[in-house]
């Protein structure tokens, strides 16, 4: 099973002592964790039917009158049993884990129930990953290892506000296992028991490239790992390239993982520098696919996209959903975070506008029977000719309208659908509504899109390059048209004095009725518009600028120069004489011709 499609309950109890067997449990936490997200908790203070001591109560705050009404373990079983059930076989997670399962397994005992969820053998201890990952931390308390990654608990020593702890603690881990190349829940359950590489002898060729990565810029960039014969490894990004490259020389690598497998066979690295991270993430990606390094995994790279497809090249336009966009006359939407995401936004626009939902069967005429979508009010029946073809195209405009709203304000329209269907007491509805919100403001997080709509995906990066100085002198620019990048540029602060003339050539270029489309978009094209998308929505901690452009795209033009003249901070010195940048020169490499991936 791959890591990424695990799914994780992390427990803490609350006890009177130290003692599985003859001690009892007095609160329980229960965190589930999928995708790296917290998606769902339980907690409960238990009656333990034993006497709580003074030490125990100074150490939780739990007191014996706390408990004194609560329920035994034995009322809040369903409850636990219900919880691990949902996540099927979830892996049983806590931070000294043998303590939590212990007390666990027996007090299941004591009420003649058998745990069933986890074995010995899907049981993951953050304590140990601790040891293996940050070897030089000196004390891998949760307290400690909280400290370490800024997680604040304001509930210490409470189950719950200590399972949240540890549950965001072991996303800091996965994240630092896909660093490690770790793509399987097997590789990572055997990550917490894997030998560190402390006493092995370092050879020639190492000692050799921990001398190389040592001159490594503390900057942005690439680095490209090679064998012996030139022969591409891998190739990586970092916000820091010292400090990234760096690491894999650290002894805390830890023997049997695939990193491990790589650095044997590494004889060299070279790294290309980058204005950002931006930068880097594209660069990198543009990398892999033209080399197709054997350690990268490019089933990872290639991460399933997901689109909505509304045909408007038919008379009667039907919304589905769809792996990629191309170009054959319909309207695409995303790409959304998932396709859990896009299915859920489909169920709720099916069940919220009349479109239809037959397929490649759809056929019209007097003598046509209506189906029963047309019994339960989901579709109109423009097949027996019940709607005419305006109201239908009235139907698709408001989904439209919908849809362009973006990830907020489609998020915005849901609720209102719940608040008015409650007004209307029709409560099952509302309740429909209520659950897929709740699904959408998890997989479709707060991007702020204007627009879900491919077509209407228009938009210019403003990213500021901040130097040594930390003050900014030069800003990349990123045209994005349809969803993709047109083009890639630098500009300096010496720049403003033309950035108006130069802004409306590029916007005429890129976004005016001349301009051309893009291509098909295949898996590397949707790959980069994934990179684009969701730095967008991280535009806030990014430092990012974001200008939409409007369909009078001159209207735009003010607001990239207001931007520009921003980001240096109002002061920029103006030389008339200095021009842009030439980008065709060949100091700057020129973006990969990717053909689109065949269907």
């Amino acid at each position: 099973m791959l890591l990424s499609d695990a799914s994780f309950v992390i427990v803490d109890v609350e006890t009177t002592g130290l003692s599985a067997v003859n001690n009892r449990i007095t609160e329980i936490g229960l965190v589930r964790l999928e995708r790296g997200k917290i998606t769902e908790s339980y907690e409960s203070l238990i009656n333990p039917e034993q006497y709580i001591s003074p030490f125990i109560t100074q150490h939780t705050g739990i007191t014996n009158a706390m408990v004194y009404n609560k329920p035994k373990f034995a009322d809040v079983l369903p409850d636990i049993k219900s919880f691990f059930d949902k996540s099927g076989s979830p892996i049983f997670v806590g931070h000294n884990v043998k303590f939590d399962h212990g007390f666990v397994v027996e007090s299941f005992n004591r009420v003649g129930q058998h745990f069933q969820p986890a074995s010995p053998s899907d049981l993951l201890c953050t304590c140990r990953l601790a040891r293996k990952l940050l070897p030089k931390l000196r004390s891998k308390s949760l307290a400690n290892v909280q400290a370490y990654f800024g997680i604040k608990n304001a509930r210490q020593h409470r189950a719950l506000g200590d399972a949240e702890a540890t549950a965001k603690i072991l996303g800091q881990f996965i994240g630092m296992a896909d660093e490690l190349e770790i793509e399987t829940l097997e590789d990572f359950l055997r990550l917490q028991f894997a030998k560190n590489n402390y006493s092995r002898r370092k050879s020639t060729r190492e000692l050799s490239l921990r001398e190389k990565v040592r001159t490594l810029p503390h900057r942005p960039g690439v680095y490209t790992m090679t064998s012996a014969d030139g022969t591409v490894l891998y190739v990586g990004k970092s916000k820091n390239l010292h400090d990234r490259v760096g690491s894999y020389f650290s002894e805390s690598n830890t023997a049997g993982t695939k990193l491990a497998r790589m650095m044997r066979a590494v004889c060299d690295i070279t790294y290309e520098e980058t204005g950002s991270e931006l930068s880097a993430l594209l660069l990198e990606s543009k990398k892999i696919k033209e080399f197709n390094p054997r350690f990268n995994s490019m089933d990872r790279l290639y991460k399933p996209q997901s689109f909505l497809r509304l045909s408007l090249d038919e008379a009667f336009p039907q919304l589905t959903f769809s792996r990629e966009p191309a170009q054959d006359g319909g309207e695409y939407f995303g790409p959304f975070k998932s396709r859990d995401a896009a299915e859920a936004l489909l169920e709720i626009l099916n069940r919220a506008f009349k479109l239809r939902k037959c397929g490649e069967k759809f056929r019209i005429g007097l003598d046509v029977q209506p189906c029963i979508y047309r019994d339960i009010k989901l579709c109109d029946a423009p097949c027996a000719l019940l709607q005419s073809k305006d109201e239908y195209a009235a139907e698709v405009k408001r989904l439209q309208e919908f849809l362009a709203a973006g990830d907020e304000g489609i998020l915005a329209h849901v609720e209102d659908m719940m608040t008015s269907a409650a007004d209307r007491l029709d409560f099952e509805e509302a309740q429909f509504f209520k659950v897929r919100l709740l699904e959408l403001k998890r997989v479709l997080g707060s991007g702020e899109r204007p627009s879900a709509s491919i077509s209407s995906n228009d938009f210019v990066i403003l990213n500021p390059l901040v130097g040594e100085a930390s003050a900014c002198q030069e800003c990349e620019i990123y045209f994005v048209r349809f969803g993709q990048l047109m083009k890639q540029m630098v500009l300096g602060a010496g720049h403003i004095a033309i950035a108006e003339q130069w802004f409306a050539r590029q916007l005429r270029l890129y976004y005016g009725p001349t301009s051309s489309i893009p291509t098909t978009a295949g898996r590397p094209e949707i790959d980069e518009m994934r990179i684009l998308t969701r730095w967008v929505e991280q535009k806030r901690e990014k430092g990012s600028r974001i200008v939409y452009i409007e369909e009078n795209w001159e209207r735009s033009v003010t607001k990239l120069v207001g931007e520009l003249r921003s980001i240096f901070g109002g002061n920029a010195p103006i030389e008339e004489s200095q021009s842009l940048p030439n980008t065709n020169s060949a100091k700057r490499e020129k973006r990969l011709k990717l053909k689109p991936m065949k269907a």
